[in-house]
């Protein structure tokens, strides 16, 4: 299956180029975000970072006394961020995600672009199942539409607002609070984002 192909080759790439892809990242600036997302966590609340990467945002996280469960797909990467954060990094793909009304806030930032479309309805399931009651969630996407794959072998879904927004509609217990374009710097160039914040609905909500 092509999918499942692209999905190995990506993860491979970032076994095989964990260090360097620690080093690009592990300072990019998102502080902008993550104190958005903090807003809406309860002080100490659980936070799943998926697809943590570097360890980044969990060291950011867990330095301001929120308990965190981070997970990603790479071994490499998981085994060199559980040696940064000081927790164990678990080796987890999007589709393996079994938790349930676990997390106040779930933050994938720059993870799941790296998940088929076919795929993305699952893994929001997922997300949202996961998610307590009026738990916040935050994903970033590459501006863009379609699936690719870059001139380093890695998959990516590309959105756009629209197309985010109508594959949300499916998913009526989780409200968008936000969505947005913006611009940052990355690799000597300026990379097109697009950052949702979406809440999970109670049962009792109107």
């Amino acid at each position: 299956m092509p999918q499942t192909n692209n999905k190995k080759q990506t993860i491979d790439f970032y076994n095989a180029n964990a260090e360097q892809y620690v080093a690009e990242t592990s300072n990019l600036d998102v502080s902008d975000h993550r104190n958005r997302f903090l807003n809406f966590i309860p002080d100490g609340g659980q936070i799943l970072d998926l697809g943590c990467g570097s360890g980044r945002d969990s060291r950011f996280f867990i330095d301001r006394g929120y308990s965190v469960t981070a997970v990603d797909a790479s071994e490499v990467i998981a085994k060199l961020a559980s040696e940064f954060i000081g927790i164990t990094v678990d080796v987890l793909d999007f589709q393996e995600l079994e938790y349930f009304e676990t997390f106040d806030g779930i933050w994938a930032c720059a993870s799941l672009l790296h998940c088929p479309k076919a795929e993305m309805d699952s893994v929001i399931l997922k997300i949202t199942k996961a998610l307590k009651p009026h738990g916040i969630a935050y994903m970033s996407f590459k501006f863009g539409a379609g699936e690719r794959v870059d001139e380093r072998g890695r998959f990516f879904n590309d959105y756009t607002e629209a197309d985010l927004a109508e594959l949300l509609v499916a998913h009526s217990d989780l409200e968008i609070i936000d969505l947005f374009t913006e611009s940052k710097p990355l690799r000597g160039g300026l990379q097109t984002w697009l950052n949702l914040y979406a809440k999970k609905q109670a049962d009792n909500d109107v």
